[in-house]
């Protein structure tokens, strides 16, 4: 039989080590991961998007860590290469621009908030040791940035995983008016500030998201997930483009 102090001691560890799975089980990190597997390890894996991030609205780089973490887990979990996935950055790094429109209005928010500079989120880049040469940044605010030039330079690397960290109605929406010339269905996306307006569909991300899915070449579906439910979608298009 165990001695008491033993037993509370073994029971205390495993306790620890459920207590840190399930915190990594609801991660966002883990989130990444999980669609990085499904995208290349599914029945889908022959006609989903895989291996390139787009993440809108860099800010401090949390974010991003996550997606470089699950990156490289996953590398290592199918013995393949970093140089599989790309990174695509959108960010002005200026932090948030002015903006007098109603629906932009949050009290958290301020023109220049989230202010950190390009070499910031290199030295994050650097600091994991991901390929740096597998990043592209994209510089300046989206009604600059978001151009026909560089819908060009993303043709060859469309989007399988997005993040749209962009806070503001009017940034979120530039962005999703700028991605459907290469969004194909099955790519996710990951909306860091839905909740801002506690769901009032008038305001934030999520009217913009409303206003997207009254398009007519397709819509973003809720994703009911063990993790970050409510803040994640897919995309599909209105024609379907995988048909025999």
């Amino acid at each position: 039989m165990l001695k008491p102090y033993i037993k509370k001691k073994l029971n205390n560890y495993f306790k620890a080590s459920i207590d840190q799975h399930l915190k990594y089980e609801r991660s966002l990190e883990h989130w990444f991961y999980k669609w990085l597997d499904f995208q290349n390890n599914s029945y889908a894996k022959s006609y989903t998007p895989k291996n390139t991030y787009y993440e809108f609205g860099t800010g401090w780089g949390k974010t991003l860590t996550s997606f470089i973490k699950a990156a490289k887990r996953f590398s290592y979990v199918n013995n393949s290469s970093l140089d599989n996935i790309k990174i695509c950055l959108f960010d002005s790094f200026k932090g948030l621009p002015f903006s007098n429109l109603e629906e932009d209005n949050h009290p958290s928010w301020s023109k220049g908030e989230f202010s950190y500079s390009k070499q910031h989120i290199i030295d994050i880049i650097n600091k994991h040791k991901f390929p740096l040469n597998n990043v592209k940044f994209f510089e300046g605010f989206y009604e600059d940035s978001l151009n026909s030039e560089t819908l060009k330079s993303l043709k060859e690397v469309p989007p399988s995983i997005i993040t749209i960290d962009t806070d503001y109605y009017s940034s979120t929406k530039d962005v999703l008016k700028f991605l459907p010339p290469i969004l194909q269905s099955g790519t996710v996306f990951y909306f860091d500030d839905l909740f801002s307006f506690f769901l009032n569909d008038d305001y934030g991300q999520v009217k913009s998201i409303k206003e997207f899915n009254q398009q007519d070449f397709g819509k973003l579906y809720p994703l009911s997930e063990n993790n970050y439910n409510g803040k994640c979608f897919v995309f599909s298009s209105k024609k379907w483009e995988h048909s025999n």
